[in-house]
């Protein structure tokens, strides 16, 4: 395991970011957009929760790539299990529960291999569109900053393109970066069931027309996030006295009033700006990677 690379993204490049014209805007849309997309996988947020299952399947496509190199020994069970250990993601028995889970939804198939006692695995077209969908979240709130980010967006159904993508998301990850490195306080909400959309879906009730995330009250209904996202209110009701207790948010003046306090606030936009850093300096290494094998052939 390599030492922890957490120099991906600096704190100077999240507090240029955060300064940029049009990152509100971009953090509005790619906050709608992760809520929409919580909506369109009721049987995955069952099986894990949103971060999990985004980092379990990019170091699933990170392997079938393989790799940094794309040398690897390829998506098989026990690469997995390694990996997924290696990472502190899970343990190799909920590794291979969760993989099953996921085979059995139509995410991943088994492909023949001539060393039959290779268990190699492939993502289906299910998992990709997936996957499509979040890197599309991403690339659409770059362009509210950059208009010229659109380019990613054409390159996307290019699967050299996917392939070089795959592995500059993955390998940074894999070296021991993490987008939460400089957003602590969101790991109370990253880390539960509907956690982060149920804090986007709260800052998304701020008035289009005001600052995002939202300083003023904003409106709190219990039951409707409890609905809206599959989870009990008790569920909802203790994330939210968790962020109270840990001063991330305050309830109230009324009773169906919450505020997103400064250090909630400063949380969510280094958490996107990273992401914003992460995701546009992956799609430009991997462009030039492409290119490069383009010109090489």
């Amino acid at each position: 395991m390599k030492a922890r690379m957490v120099s991906e993204v600096s704190l100077a490049d999240i507090a240029e970011m955060r300064r940029r014209p049009g990152f509100a805007a971009a953090m509005r849309l790619h906050a709608r957009a992760i809520v929409t997309l919580f909506y369109g996988n009721s049987l995955l947020n069952v099986l894990m929760n949103d971060r999990a299952r985004a980092i379990f399947m990019l170091v699933a496509l990170y392997l079938h790539v393989g790799g940094r190199d794309g040398d690897g020994p390829g998506l098989t069970v026990g690469a997995l299990k390694d990996l997924c250990v290696a990472l502190d993601l899970c343990s190799r028995g909920r590794c291979e529960a969760m993989l099953a889970l996921l085979r059995a939804a139509g995410y991943f198939e088994a492909v023949p291999h001539a060393d039959r006692r290779r268990r190699l695995l492939a993502p289906t077209e299910k998992l990709f569109a997936l996957q499509h969908a979040r890197w599309l979240a991403h690339v659409g709130a770059l362009e509210k900053i950059d208009p010229s980010a659109r380019r990613h967006r054409a390159v996307l159904d290019d699967p050299a393109f996917v392939r070089a993508f795959v592995r500059e998301l993955g390998g940074p990850y894999v070296a021991g970066f993490r987008l939460l490195d400089h957003a602590p306080d969101l790991c109370l909400f990253v880390d539960r069931n509907a956690g982060l959309p149920i804090l986007f879906a709260l800052a998304l009730e701020g008035p289009e027309e005001g600052p995002f995330p939202p300083v003023a009250p904003v409106r709190l209904s219990i039951n409707a996030l409890a609905t809206r996202f599959a989870v009990s209110r008790k569920h909802v009701l203790t994330l939210l006295r968790d962020a109270e207790r840990d001063g991330l948010v305050l309830r109230g003046p009324e009773q169906d009033r919450i505020t997103m306090l400064p250090r909630l606030r400063d949380g969510f936009e280094s958490l996107l700006a990273t992401i914003l850093v992460y995701v546009s300096r992956a799609a430009e290494r991997a462009s030039v990677e492409v290119g490069a094998a383009e010109l090489a052939s």
